[in-house]
């Protein structure tokens, strides 16, 4: 498996790896791979520092439970009793008050961060109340707290706001006091600070380009910068149920706590798949993983492990490579399970009634709120069919089936991991449906799945049909311009329109450099961007009255016909991005 590695290793430049594996009982095993020559001695060791990103979020989980060992608060406290000062907005406040476990479970609601918080950064770390002031228009709840899970990173920093409330210290001190320093971890921080530089691998992004440090805004949720040695020293913390060596850090109880959702009415109903408490399960070959990644301009990491087996690892990786990373979980994960004797585990045997139909059903709990007309149109709808009293789900977009097994009405375990995967409850805000380890399922109409589909078909043919039309009449016009006036007339406006809209969607993917910074205040790039999306609209609407005050112009059909169902497309198209917020497209709000 190592030389398997080192061959993935050797086809990026500049690619370097920090792997650990641990096994209970057994001594550790860390080391390194690749060649930096920032590092003295050309040289990586498991001491070099990588960027774990969104691991960051086990060591908020970790001190919200030191805390309620030691009584100061508990994961049912309403935020809102112990932080007035930060804003966000409820409208479920009075009966479904966000409160810390929802933090920590991503289930406030809140929209993900908006792109004007992902690229905030300060050549100086800021402090996190300064930081949660910044841009609170994201923490909104879009349904009621408690009753979905939508991965959101500023809950997290909400949430280390109230350890540093609880604590009377900044976060990152009463992690480290509480934490870091007990474990003798003495490799990892939240700076850009000495110890960073002195220790760090260089980093990449993912074409393996050099790229600077970026200062989270919101540290706690992705900031750590670690070592495989440190990591190894977590890894073993969870595997031994909060103990390392001598040392007993954390109860059993909190460790187990960590691994299991419970506070959506899925949890309650059964749901034992899914994000935790800064930890989530992922599946390999029959078995559940638990543990956390991370993704960062200059990092990938992965810890996870079987606390069944006693077994686990943790990848750090100098670059935002994911085909590299993909390629080494691949090989650390099947060396693993092929370590392990697994018993062949058999479907339950359920012959009672299954309370779930047939049908296609649509992802309720988008992350990113901006692009939930995606999901409505096509990439969050799931089919689910039955077959020999089993129930199998996959994606409209033809893909990989996931198939589970009945115990209950309600209740489907896991065809892999015979975990219950899949359960059916009632949402607060939509009633009955269904629950997955990471989607929330409301049953839809045939009707509107393949309606939608067929009309975004048939604009998107319509938009390259009238492009073809207007090529040919802009020639007939310029031989003749007073036969074919009326035609070019009616035809100009929606051309534009067609071609506006084509802008909005593809100016975000222009491969520009910071395009990402240009895209989060108002500048030449984002106004256009914004400008386009409305005059869209508006051209659209314009479009129709012309349409409407030539239809007694004498016009040809093969013109007049094709233009105006192009723009009764368009105006369809409007009302739909308008009903999802996507138009206006500000996208530095």
């Amino acid at each position: 498996m190592k030389k398997d590695i080192e061959k993935v290793v050797k086809n990026y430049n500049g690619l370097c790896v920090g792997l650990a594996f641990i096994r209970k009982e057994n001594p550790d095993m860390i080391f390194t791979m690749g060649e930096d020559k920032s590092v003295s001695n050309h040289n990586i060791s498991e001491n070099t520092i990588f960027r774990t990103a969104s691991i960051s979020k086990m060591f908020v989980a970790l001190a919200v439970l030191k805390l309620q060992e030691e009584g100061k608060l508990s994961l049912e406290n309403p935020i809102k009793d112990i932080i007035p000062e930060v804003k966000f907005e409820n409208p479920w406040e009075k009966t479904h008050p966000v409160r810390i476990v929802h933090l920590l479970e991503h289930t406030t609601g809140w929209d993900e961060m908006h792109l004007v918080e992902m690229v905030h950064n300060e050549a100086r770390p800021i402090a996190l109340k300064t930081a949660l002031a910044f841009h609170p228009h994201s923490r909104k709840s879009r349904w009621a707290p408690g009753s979905r899970m939508s991965y959101c990173n500023s809950g997290y920093a909400v949430m280390a706001y109230i350890v540093e409330k609880i604590s009377g210290m900044p976060y990152e001190k009463y992690v480290a006091e509480a934490i870091l320093k007990p474990l003798s971890m003495e490799h990892t921080t939240f700076f850009n600070d000495s110890l960073y530089k002195q220790w760090s691998a260089k980093t990449y992004n993912w074409a393996m380009k050099s790229v600077n440090y970026k200062n989270e805004l919101y540290r706690p949720a992705g900031a750590l910068n670690a070592s495989p040695k440190d990591m190894a020293t977590l890894l073993k913390l969870l595997l031994n149920r909060g103990k390392v060596d001598s040392l007993m850090l954390f109860k059993k109880e909190s460790i187990n706590r960590m691994e299991l959702p419970q506070s959506t009415p899925a949890a309650k109903a059964g749901l034992a798949l899914g994000y935790g408490l800064g930890n989530f399960t992922s599946i390999h070959n029959g078995l559940t993983y638990h543990g956390h990644d991370g993704a960062i301009d200059g990092g990938l990491s992965q810890l996870a492990y079987l606390p069944e087996h006693g077994i686990g690892h943790v990848i750090l990786l100098n670059a935002n490579n994911a085909q590299a990373m993909q390629q080494i979980i691949a090989l650390i994960r099947d060396y693993e399970v092929e370590s392990l004797s697994i018993s062949e585990q058999h479907p339950p045997t359920y012959t009672g009634q299954i309370a779930i139909n047939e049908g296609y059903y649509l992802a309720i709990n988008p992350r990113n709120q901006k692009l939930f007309y995606q999901d409505a149109l096509f990439a969050g709808i799931a089919k689910i069919a039955i077959h020999d009293n089993t129930v199998e789900r996959s994606w409209l977009i033809p893909g990989a089936i996931t198939t589970y097994h009945p115990i209950s009405p309600t209740q489907f375990t896991h065809s892999s991991t015979r975990k219950i995967g899949l359960v059916k409850a009632v949402d607060f805000n939509e009633g009955e449906v269904l629950y997955s380890e990471d989607s929330v399922l409301k049953p839809i109409s045939t009707f509107r799945v393949f309606g939608q589909l067929a009309l975004l078909g048939l604009w998107v043919f319509m938009i390259i049909t009238t492009f073809s039309i207007f090529f040919i009449l802009v020639i007939l016009y310029a031989i003749n311009k007073e036969k074919y006036k009326a035609s070019m007339r009616i035809s100009l406006l929606p051309i534009i329109s067609s071609l506006l809209i084509i802008l909005t969607f593809a100016l975000p993917f222009w491969r520009i450099d910071n395009i990402d910074l240009l895209f989060s205040k108002p500048t030449f790039l984002s106004i256009v961007l914004m400008s386009c999306s409305i005059l869209f609209v508006v051209g659209t609407v314009v479009s129709g009255f012309i349409i409407y005050k030539s239809r007694k112009l004498r016009l040809y059909k093969m013109i007049y016909y094709p233009i105006c169902l192009l723009t009764f497309l368009h105006i369809l198209a409007s009302v739909y991005l308008l009903s999802f917020g996507f138009i206006p497209l500000i996208t530095w709000a």
